[in-house]
């Protein structure tokens, strides 16, 4: 069951930031707000999850920055969420039990966890952490366990949607981008870059590009700050069918980017679960780095900051 709403869980004691260095972290406080969310913070970094609606992240922020879009950009569709893949299995739209309903949360020391029902159409249940790790790394942990009598194949998808305005970019080799659904995202490869520089502005009409990451990470660059994050990589034969390892999806409804990964498509029997980590960084880009498609120095930056 969530804990009274006024307890405080942990104390958080804070460090500081130097203007131009990545987040270091000290010890975790997670709180349980008035409105029902539980925060997760240490120094200038902060996420927060509502239990009650499918354990979403409706908050990251770093020094009052906020990444993550929220209700007041779209009712429904907004800040960081999680899904099984492929879509296909579902179709429309996702799993209430497991993006929209209720999740009990513990507290075990300075770990949340957030535990789904178990959803009768796809027969699993998720398990959700989150927890600081080292650094300037926020860690979470999605555990999915089948709950079924028969045997399942399925892969995590992690969808977080981004305020408008930002650079997208993430290693891609050799390998194509795909599309699945709607028209693609105008995405542009330079020197084996993937690389997505969003307007401001909705596009006419829904775009969606699917790709596959060589070195396990993803960054989103916006107003000087950088946000990454660092996943195992998926190679295009260990996806789930129709789908990718990153996918972007740009929104003509509302005002938000889905800067989504995915990890690999692994069978499950009942009774089995399977869990995928991913870590989430946030830094101050220095000033004289170049924020734009095809800057070397953005991905050395985003590359030290994963070390």
């Amino acid at each position: 069951m969530i804990r009274s709403l006024d307890m405080i869980l942990a104390v958080c004691l804070s460090s500081m930031l130097a203007s131009k260095s990545p987040v270091q972290l000290s010890k975790v406080a997670v709180v349980s707000m008035n409105r029902g969310d539980y925060t997760v913070s240490a120094g200038p970094v902060r996420i927060a999850i509502d239990p009650r609606a499918g354990a979403t992240i409706d908050s990251f922020s770093f020094a009052g920055y906020e990444f993550l879009t929220g209700r007041n950009v779209h009712a429904e569709f907004y800040g960081s969420t999680f899904w099984p893949s492929p879509q296909s299995d579902w179709n429309w739209p996702p799993p209430p039990v497991l993006s929209a309903g209720p999740y009990e949360a513990k507290v075990d020391g300075d770990t949340l966890t957030l535990i789904s029902g178990k959803d009768p159409v796809t027969g699993f249940q998720f398990t959700k952490r989150f927890y600081l790790g080292t650094g300037s790394r926020m860690d979470l942990v999605y555990e999915i366990s089948n709950v079924s009598s028969s045997g399942k194949k399925v892969a995590p998808w992690e969808i977080t949607r981004v305020r408008k305005g930002g650079l997208l970019f993430f290693p891609a080799g050799n390998y194509r981008l795909g599309k699945k659904s709607f028209a693609p995202v105008q995405v542009q490869m330079i020197n084996g870059v993937a690389w997505y520089e969003d307007p401001k502005s909705r596009p006419a009409e829904n775009l969606l590009t699917t790709a596959d990451g060589t070195e396990g990470w993803a960054g989103y660059a916006i107003d000087g700050r950088l946000f990454l994050k660092k996943f195992p990589v998926v190679t295009p034969h260990e996806r789930a069918p129709g789908e990718g390892g990153i996918v972007v999806y740009v929104s003509a409804m509302a005002d938000y980017v889905e800067f989504e990964i995915q990890g690999r498509y692994l069978p499950l029997e009942p009774g089995e679960s399977s869990e995928w980590k991913v870590e989430w960084i946030v830094a101050n880009i220095p000033g004289n780095l170049r924020i734009k498609a095809g800057s070397k120095e953005l991905v050395e930056f985003a590359r030290d900051l994963l070390k």
